[in-house]
């Protein structure tokens, strides 16, 4: 009777797929649709036929937002440390050096001045792929720099946040980013 026990599933082979490069096709998370990447990054990371948001990296927003040409970065030397010196799974200072890897940023924002539509401005634009876009101290004040650059220049502030909260690795000194941010 082994004839009618039939097996519920069955192992199919696929042949790899090496014809195609990898990043030119994204596959849509909510509707399964095969995306040509070129078309979604002109569409700004959403997705046509669905309406889907893809994580829009900083620097790709500055460019969508600001006149071209006009962004100048600031404050890009200040960089995060370990002053807790925080051990874990992998230790901070590690954790800084691979998502600098992964992201090519030195943190979770990039800030500067820049134009829209003929107006200057200071801009502050987190990355939530870097620590989720969490406030570590150097976050903070970067943060606060944007704010009080605008308010020495007599100009427009936008911040587009995208944060995760306090960077847990910095314990109190993130917590007291966010009064910073705020009295700013």
């Amino acid at each position: 009777m082994a004839f009618f026990n039939k097996p519920k599933y069955s192992t199919v082979s696929v042949k790899s797929r090496d014809g195609v490069p990898k990043g030119v096709w994204t596959k849509c998370p909510e509707t399964g649709d095969m995306v040509f990447a070129k078309e979604l990054k002109k569409n700004l990371m959403v997705v046509p036929s669905s309406g889907y948001h893809f994580p829009l990296p900083a620097p790709d927003r500055i460019v969508s937002l600001l006149d071209e040409g006009t962004f100048e970065e600031h404050d890009h030397d200040l960089k995060s440390s370990d002053p807790l010196d925080f051990k874990g799974v992998a230790s901070y200072k590690d954790k800084l050096e691979q998502n600098r890897k992964k992201t090519k940023l030195e943190d979770a924002v990039v800030c500067g001045t820049g134009k829209i539509g003929g107006h200057d401005l200071s801009i502050a634009v987190m990355d939530f792929r870097f620590l989720g876009g969490s406030m570590g101290s150097v976050v903070g004040e970067k943060i606060t720099r944007v704010i009080e650059r605008g308010l020495d220049r007599k100009i427009p502030v936008v911040v587009v946040s995208a944060s995760g909260g306090a960077r847990m690795y910095e314990g109190i000194l993130s917590l007291m980013q966010m009064a910073k941010t705020s009295a700013a």
